[in-house]
């Protein structure tokens, strides 16, 4: 459901109205709507209904896109959302998630994080090591691109917690369903090993500064100088990073500043050690990526489903231009064949989309799908 302003009076009445005793609303936020979001939840709360999610850039309505407004689901979940607080530390504690054993198993684990806590790539592993293959995963990084005020750095909220920052909110999805991802993007350069990093910040490729490392590979290709300023403009978005892994695309990360030192700050982070690759993308090599994405969710369908989530990543839809409207529109298409269920999402600052079966990671630069049953 989009509401085309953060009404709280109209968005309170179809919570109550499609309310049970096992459901949460999961509600997706357009930034410019964020001050109005603490009101809502207390006007949530008082009304005994729990809702979580985050605030975004954009919002997906069916193949549309907005910058206003906010996207709502009421979604069922097993026990109340849960919140991982401190990300900026590494010392972050998990203690408070239920045990592995305990979760439902074949269901959904919906996660929301704020995509500019330093220490969230750490947050993935640890949550595939508590949990494994007992679920699926889903979601990704909230928060807007450039500065921001303290205000809006809380970008990840709870009827109980209300807005925070440096954090992610958990909730198991009590619904049958099938996850895919997909991102397009080719391997232009490596292999090279990310020599040392700390946090979200890649220091050294093949023991040399990162970004020196990364501007002679770009400017081979574009013929012109790369400044660091230029990093988070649409040519450095046609040049992402990519991590090995082992039959799969890489795990795509993008640089989007650079440090005194030489650094990159890449959101999701590149752990040391790792095989990476710069990347490229075509516009149209790029949007097949839908199809795969599409052809992996028909094929675990069982039935028809009763909601469709898309989380897709703000800058490949920056880089695509008119062509990520269009991506949309086939993502449309494509799940209107399973069923008229409603199609919502937002262009979200990292993705995470697994089937459980291989290790966790914060996707970049790629559309994922989720369909609830």
């Amino acid at each position: 459901m989009f509401f085309e302003s953060l009404d709280i009076a109209a968005i309170t009445a179809w919570a109550v109205e499609h309310h049970n005793s096992q459901g949460t609303v999961l509600m997706l936020v357009a930034a410019k709507e964020q001050d109005q979001v603490p009101a809502l939840l207390q006007a949530l709360k008082q009304k005994g209904i729990e809702c979580f999610g985050g605030i975004f850039m954009r919002l997906i309505s069916g193949p549309e896109t907005f910058d206003y407004g906010c996207v709502v689901a009421r979604l069922n979940v097993w026990r109340s959302p849960f919140m991982v607080n401190n990300l900026h530390r590494t010392d972050f504690s998990l203690d408070h998630l239920p045990q592995r054993e305990e979760l439902p198993k074949h269901r959904t684990l919906a996660v929301f994080a704020d995509a500019d806590a330093p220490h969230l790539a750490e947050l993935f592993p640890r949550l595939y090591n508590r949990f494994g293959n007992r679920v699926q995963y889903f979601g990704g990084g909230a928060g807007i691109l450039g500065a921001m005020t303290a205000q809006q750095k809380r970008c990840v909220f709870s009827t109980e917690q209300g807005m925070v920052d440096n954090a992610a909110v958990i909730a198991l999805i009590d619904h049958p369903s099938t996850v895919a991802a997909s991102h397009g993007w080719k391997k232009l350069h490596g292999p090279l090993l990310a020599t040392r990093s700390e946090g979200n910040i890649l220091h050294e490729l093949n023991w040399q500064p990162a970004f020196e490392v990364y501007r002679q590979v770009v400017e081979a290709q574009i013929g012109k100088p790369l400044h660091p300023e230029d990093l988070g403009s649409r040519v450095s978005h046609g040049f992402p990073l990519g991590m090995f892994k082992k039959d799969a695309e890489d795990i795509v990360r993008l640089p989007s500043a650079v440090t005194e030192g030489g650094g990159m700050i890449c959101i999701g982070g590149i752990r040391a050690n790792s095989v990476v690759h710069v990347l490229q993308g075509l516009p149209k090599s790029v949007t097949k990526a839908v199809d795969q994405a599409l052809q992996a969710c028909k094929s675990q369908m069982a039935s028809p489903p009763t909601c469709n989530l898309i989380v897709d990543c703000v800058t490949r839809y920056w880089f695509l231009e008119d062509l990520g409207a269009d991506e949309l529109v086939t993502i449309q298409q494509g799940l209107s064949q399973l069923g008229s269920a409603p199609i919502i999402g937002a262009l979200f600052k990292g993705e995470i989309a697994s089937d459980g079966l291989s290790s966790l990671e914060m996707l970049n630069k790629s559309v994922a799908i989720a369909s609830f049953i």
